[in-house]
């Protein structure tokens, strides 16, 4: 039986929305987003939910389960205040050894230990230029 494709949509504002039937659906599609985030870029937990039409939480929850941490880049998506929020690697909790890669990729951080704006992917359309 052939694999149902996701549904791939542009609303009016230019954002990608994708329609998808399962949870590994769901899981495929963040993965391939994050791939899309380019070395020295961060994207936020609540910018990926949205594209998705799940909750934020929803995607650190799948995050926390990536088997392939560094090759698929969870240490590049951040909270919406920009603070880091969770790292599981090996499955221990390395918050900073999230911050060494991304320091390693050249993003920078403010006094408060959060990532600096030009650092931010705004919008999914930044990761498909």
């Amino acid at each position: 039986m052939p694999k149902k494709l996701p549904i791939l949509n542009i609303d009016k504002r230019g954002r990608l929305r994708v329609t998808l039937s399962s949870s590994d659906e769901v899981r495929d599609i963040l993965y391939a987003l994050l791939q899309l985030i380019k070395i020295g870029k961060v994207a936020t937990y609540g910018l990926l939910a949205r594209c998705l039409g799940i909750e934020p939480r929803s995607v650190a929850n799948i995050l926390k389960k990536n088997p392939y941490p560094i090759i698929i880049p969870c240490h590049r998506v951040v909270k919406s205040d920009l603070s880091l929020g969770g790292y599981t690697l090996n499955g221990r909790k390395s918050p900073h050894f999230k911050k060494k890669l991304l320091i390693l990729e050249g993003v920078c951080f403010d006094s408060k230990e959060r990532v600096r704006r030009e650092y931010v992917v705004n919008a999914v359309s930044e990761l498909l230029s």
